[in-house]
């Protein structure tokens, strides 16, 4: 029987005017990174393996991190970008007054009212859980996975079995910049999944 901790951090906010960044690739101050970075490695969460969305709001903390420690090994996957939101995908707030109606429906429902041109809830849980699953079987090492609010959500409905489609995962469910939420998996007779914690500030968080 073997353990294996695996730690889901968003990344920290981002730069720019509000906008429902997906595949934008917005970027997180370079001091907010090292913050991050120092942080982490101040409560000295036992990882040794490093997952990261390829945007670069994740991308470059996991690789600040690699440089400071430099026995970390490093994995870039595709597969935990954040969702896709289409035409509106990075367009700022206010350049979308004329839109917000549709935008009103989608969070409301995303499922029955998708943005124009925007990846569907559906897709976007199936390519989550699809990385997610191949994770949590081959993780042989503690790691951390840097990735976006959504896709820790996706992550967590899978795990937990809730709808996906429930608008309340995106509304309700908080996963703040730079929190931590801890999965154990255990591999015995079968894989058991247990969810230690959701969300936790960085600043919150401690380790012996």
């Amino acid at each position: 029987m073997k353990s294996v901790n695996i730690y889901l951090l968003r990344h920290g906010k981002t730069l720019g005017e509000a906008a429902l960044n997906g595949h934008t690739d917005v970027l997180v101050a370079s001091s907010v990174q090292q913050s991050i970075c120092s942080g982490l490695l101040k409560i000295n969460l036992p990882f040794e393996h490093v997952v990261s969305s390829p945007l670069r709001r994740c991308r470059d903390l996991a690789m600040r991190l690699v440089v400071e420690k430099p026995c970390l090994s490093l994995q870039v996957s595709p597969e935990f970008q954040e969702m896709d939101f289409g035409q509106f995908d990075g367009v700022p707030f206010d350049q979308l007054s004329q839109q917000w109606p549709m935008l009103e429906r989608f969070w409301q429902d995303p499922v029955s009212h998708p943005l124009p041109g925007s990846e569907s809830i559906d897709a976007f849980y199936q390519r989550i859980s699809d990385g997610w699953q191949a994770l949590a079987q081959s993780a042989e090492q503690d790691t951390l996975l840097i990735a976006h609010g959504g896709s820790i959500r996706m992550i967590l409905a899978n795990t937990l079995g809730l709808d996906w489609r429930n608008p309340a995962l995106f509304s309700t469910l908080q996963i703040a910049n730079q929190s931590i939420s801890h999965i154990k998996i255990t591999h015995a007779d079968k894989i058991y999944v247990q969810i230690c914690s959701i969300g936790t500030p960085l600043s919150g968080l401690s380790h012996a």
